[in-house]
């Protein structure tokens, strides 16, 4: 049985052009006034032209572009020399954007030096995995490279908050630079001291750090907010507790630069852990290292790092060029992202669903079961290639560039990565996000179990509204951080004002958003099985289509979200988001304050020993 999915070669003589950033004017029934914005040159053409043209947005030789409209427009009857002609002359008229000019474009820019490293490890309840890293810290990372070290402790448990202050204690004894033990009291400290400083930021701050406020909770974004106030002004590498301070290639490579939306990431599967760790191979850089080397520096100094030779445009062919043309060489990296060795941290099995040809290859190659393959979460996930992309997402080792105005973390709840991503977006459209082409040790300490019998069609959370950002980011809007900060607090206050009527039509409309997509993927997904020919796969997919087609003829309710106690009212459910709504948008209000606040608070708790183990 064959599973070969390698797409044909990608012609290397004709230049690359794509229609994009054009603005359409309706002129009449049969004539649109089209506006290239990077050049300013228009032209009047029928609706029908415009309609095939937006087809034709990823750059590609005009022969591909002729061949994939003659396939799909009547008008044309399979005449690709028709279209030919007809986007020749566009190009010639400057309609048309070249990806010659792209690449140019992003070369050159490499930036100023980045600012010092701050690392921080977050952890909760823990402390097997915490010796564990620091362990692998001590081993392996080139720590007096780095300004500070700390331990974010969100521990619930007295014996854990304890074991983790003595695993401090011992770490600084013998590493060459003392780690920070920032626990329950150093964080109490810290949060009075910045009410005491930022008065008028309390309810804010509280909202956003006080653990009375999240009892029972997860808090991952309230750790990590933490982080974000102890590097005010410097780039923080933040680690989970259950990696391993250790850069692994992948094994899969791919030269030159990718450039996408999100995280484009490839994943190949291995029988159990043994087979795991024995098909490692590490890097000879350390992650910490390897975060820093381009984070805080220019999307310019990024292509410069992947394309030594400089950025040809057959590097941009099937790039979406809408999203080229908002970049440029001298846009910040704001934040860096890896891959993951282990357990691929999604937060279910049905990932993957959007597994890309060569990954499906590798997944169903397998000789143990479907089900066992997937379930058991021994996988490499990552990018073959160095990435830039517009959207970070989830990362078990992430780089802030906290020199920056970043947002805050929501506090608790799973998806706050997906929506600070969002944020930083919103916030800085110009800059971009990096994916490096290798990954951590992903090990969790305790059992985790997931089910392929989980459902797969979600039903919503957090990520909702980070759909919402991005979907009214305005990438022409040029006033600063700080005003585009205020705006994502002002649209999550429209957003809780809204009547209950209102709120409940737009959270059903952006969960059958989220099942269209999903479907979509599937019915994707399906197309291509005929030439797989798993049955298991098949059956699979059967299952996911049914599931998505049967929750999309229901109406949704935020009653049906994982996590939220049955028999739970949507009034009362409808009421409790327009409470964090409102509280995240206070700690959003006054979040630049706080941030300037922070240095001076932090630094005499340190010199008051607070942040002593």
């Amino acid at each position: 049985m064959s599973t070969d999915l390698t797409p044909p070669p990608v012609p290397s003589s004709q230049p690359l052009v794509a229609f994009a950033n054009c603005e359409l004017v309706r002129m009449s029934d049969t004539a649109v006034l089209v506006i290239n914005r990077d050049n300013n040159r228009q032209q009047m053409m029928a609706p029908q032209v415009v309609q095939g043209l937006t087809g034709c947005t990823t750059f590609r030789a005009i022969a591909e572009h002729a061949n994939l409209l003659a396939a799909s427009r009547p008008e044309l009857q399979g005449r690709p020399e028709l279209a030919v002609q007809a986007l020749e002359g566009l190009l010639a008229n400057g309609m048309l954007l070249r990806a010659s000019d792209a690449a140019e474009r992003l070369s050159g820019d490499t930036g100023p030096e980045p600012a010092a490293t701050r690392v921080f490890l977050i952890t909760c309840d823990r402390p097997a995995a915490v010796e564990r890293l620091l362990e692998s810290l001590l081993r392996n990372g080139k720590l007096s490279r780095h300004e500070a070290l700390y331990l974010i402790d969100d521990s619930r448990q007295a014996e854990s908050r304890a074991a983790n202050r003595e695993l401090v204690a011992g770490f600084n004894t013998r590493s060459p630079v003392d780690m920070r033990y920032i626990g329950e009291a150093a964080q109490q400290a810290l949060l009075e001291g910045l009410i005491a400083s930022a008065p008028d930021a309390e309810a804010g701050l509280r909202f956003l750090l006080d653990p009375a406020r999240w009892s029972g909770q997860k808090t991952y974004g309230r750790a990590r907010t933490l982080c974000l106030l102890l590097s005010v002004g410097c780039r923080a590498i933040v680690m989970d507790d259950d990696v391993l301070c250790q850069a692994l290639l992948p094994p899969v490579t791919e030269p030159g630069l990718a450039i996408a939306g999100s995280a484009s990431r490839q994943a190949a599967f291995f029988a159990d852990r043994d087979a795991l760790m024995q098909a490692a191979v590490p890097a000879d850089f350390d992650p910490l290292s390897g975060h820093a080397s381009l984070l805080g520096r220019t999307v310019g100094a990024t292509v410069a790092a992947a394309c030594p030779d400089g950025l040809s445009e057959q590097q941009l062919h099937g790039v979406n060029a809408s999203l080229v043309s908002v970049l440029e060489a001298s846009a910040p990296i704001l934040v860096t992202q890896s891959g993951s060795w282990g357990d691929p941290g999604t937060a279910s099995v049905h990932w993957v669903l959007s597994l890309q040809d060569a990954s499906l290859t590798r997944l169903l190659g397998q000789e143990a079961s479907l089900v066992d393959i997937i379930e058991n979460r021994c996988t490499w996930l990552g990018s073959p290639r160095l990435s830039l992309i517009k959207m970070a997402s989830m990362s078990q080792v992430t780089g802030l560039d906290n020199t920056a105005l970043l947002p805050p973390y929501f506090p608790a709840f799973r998806g706050e990565d997906r929506l600070f991503g969002a944020m930083v977006e919103a916030i800085h459209p110009r800059a971009s996000a990096l994916e490096y082409p290798w990954c951590v040790p992903h090990l969790p300490v305790e059992g985790r179990h997931f089910s392929i019998r989980e459902p797969i069609a979600a039903t919503g959370g957090v990520s909702l509204f980070a759909r919402y950002l991005t979907d009214h980011i305005d990438y022409k809007d040029a006033s600063g951080p700080l005003l585009r900060l205020r705006h994502v607090a002002e649209d999550a206050r429209r957003l809780a004002a809204r009547s209950d009527r209102d709120l409940l039509l737009d959270f059903r409309t952006e969960v059958a958003r989220g099942h269209a997509n999903q479907l979509g993927m599937v019915i994707d997904q399906r197309q291509k099985a005929a030439k797989i020919g798993s049955e298991a796969w098949l059956a699979y997919l059967q299952r996911a289509l049914d599931e998505t087609q049967a929750l999309i003829a229901q109406p949704q309710s935020p009653a049906m979200l994982h996590g939220v106690p049955e028999g739970s009212r949507e009034d009362q459910l409808l009421e409790k988001f327009r409470h964090y709504a409102c509280g995240f948008a206070d700690a959003l209000d006054h979040w630049a304050a706080v941030r300037e606040a922070s240095v001076g608070v932090a630094a005499r708790l340190d010199q008051a020993g607070e942040f002593m183990a």
